[in-house]
Parts: structure tokens; sequence; C-alpha cells
């Protein structure tokens, strides 16, 4: 019977966030319990008990399985976190540091200008933007997609900028890895929504689990964009606006577009151009 591209994801749907995560990789690489209990040292048993949760991993246990998969900083980092030896703390802690967020993000936005510049939160969701990021996304995706707006879909559906994409199906890949490490660890349903979402669109490439592991991945990335006058390139900057460590639960990322060329993404009339009555703009993180 033909898998699906999530196949490996669904059947990583386990209790256990490090569980899911362990499975997720070991069916990836090929791996069957036996051989990953010889590499280890360990019993067939004791790597059944760890992916369905049934035992914890000591830290040594879940370093020596990031080692056997050869995993990136990244994708180590959330292996350890969901055994439980790192800091997952809330932004959003208290209604102070939430003001406190909502200020720089609308700072950052603005210093933006005249470069596109927007705020996601850790599955996508496009909370606010600036003048220049619609500029830019405006005429290249399909209004639709800026209804309830998500930047996996934005740049890989494509009715979004995947098809204007010379590095379209690279870049999907090591997006829809980077989602699924997220889903895997937190079990967060909006993950698994958004899952879903690509799969039904037809954004996730073939093998896209196989091609990802093996892209170099930071949290910035390219954007190969094809226009008439051949291919401009553009990366995509992002930082955590947080106090606390990388893998926090919410976090608030802060996107700005430039061109590697230093020319500038879009022009003063294409900015102009936007409506200031438009629901994005500027939109706040809290009331007040």
């Amino acid at each position: 019977m033909k898998t699906t591209p999530l196949t490996l994801v669904e059947q990583s749907r386990g209790e256990s966030a490090f569980g899911r995560l362990m499975h997720f990789w070991r069916k990836t690489l090929g791996m069957s319990q036996e051989e990953l209990s010889e590499r280890l040292g360990v019993s067939t048993r004791h790597i059944s008990f760890l992916e369905t949760g049934r035992s914890q991993p000591s830290r040594l246990v879940a370093a020596a399985l990031a080692d056997c998969f050869g995993l990136s900083g990244r994708d180590r980092a959330y292996l350890l976190t969901a055994a439980g030896f790192s800091a997952d703390q809330s932004v959003f802690d208290s209604p102070e540091l939430a003001v406190w967020m909502n200020k720089s993000m609308q700072n950052a936005m603005r210093r933006a200008e005249p470069e596109p510049a927007f705020a996601l939160d850790n599955f996508g969701r496009v909370i606010s933007v600036n003048r220049a990021w619609l500029a830019f996304f405006l005429p290249r995706v399909d209004p639709a997609l800026l209804e309830d707006p998500n930047m996996y879909e934005l740049v890989m559906n494509p009715n979004g900028l995947r098809p204007r994409l010379h590095n379209g199906t690279a870049l999907s890949c090591g997006l829809a890895l980077y989602l699924t490490m997220e889903t895997l660890q937190s079990n967060e349903p909006r993950g698994w929504a958004m899952l879903e979402r690509l799969e039904q669109a037809g954004a996730l490439p073939e093998n896209w689990q196989q091609l990802g592991r093996r892209l170099i991945h930071t949290s910035d990335y390219p954007l190969a964009l094809n226009t008439d006058g051949g291919i401009v390139n553009l990366t995509v900057y992002n930082d955590t606006l947080s106090s606390t460590s990388q893998l926090v639960q919410p976090r608030l990322l802060i996107g700005r577009i430039y061109r590697d060329d230093a020319q500038r993404v879009v022009t003063d009339e294409e900015i102009a151009a936007v409506p200031d009555t438009h629901p994005l703009l500027y939109r706040p993180l809290v009331a007040g």
C-alpha cells in the first residue's frame, strides 16, 4: 500500500514527547529496534519502553541516541529537551512580559521599514507585519492564504510563493522538518493541523524527511525568487523574541527579509499602495 508523506509522523503519535521523536528518527533512518539496541548496548525491551514512554532516558542515553541518529544541533536540542534536560519556560508567564514583548515586536518591525518584517508564533501563525511585508506578499500569493496567514503555507503552498521559488523543493523539505520537530516535541494540535493542511495542499515534497535531514538547519533561510529579470536571492532572518532558551513554548519569532545584493526588496511605490486598514498591519500582540 502506498504511504503518504506524513506516514512516519502519524506513526510517531505516542504519549511521550521523547518517544515520538525517537520513533520518528529511527523509522526515518530505517533502523529496527534490534539494530538500535545493539548500537546503544541496551536491551530491545528498553528501546521499546523508551518509545512508548514507559521508561525515561538518562541524559547519557538521550545524547547517545542523538549521536546514533546523526542529528543536527537543532534536532539534538529537540530530543534532549523532550527528555527533560533543558528548560522549557513560557514567554507569557506574566502580563508585564507580554506587554514588553508586544512593544519589542512593534519596534522591531517599524525599524525594519522599508524592508519586510513580520512576527510569528512557533507554529508559523503570522501575528503582525509591517508595510513592506504586505507590499511583498499581497501581489504574490492567493488572497485566501492571507485571511488566516501561516508562514509555512505562504511559502510552501502551491498557491503561495512555492511556484515562484527556484529553491522551492529544498526549502519546503527544510521547513516541513522544522515544523515536524516542533509538533512531535510538543504534541501541539496546531502543529498536527498545519502538517495535515500542507499535505492536503500537496505542499510536502516526496521523501521530505530524508531530504530535510541532509540540509544545514539554521534560523535563517534563503528565498531564491524567480523574476522576469532572473533569480533574485533573498534571505529571511529570524530572531527569537524571548529572554529564555530557544525552545520556549510558546515563543515569538521576528523575521526580516533582505536581498542578498543589498538592493530594496520592494519599492516606495509598492509600499505606498498598501492599504492602511489591512488587519495584519502592525496588529498588536496584546491589547493596550
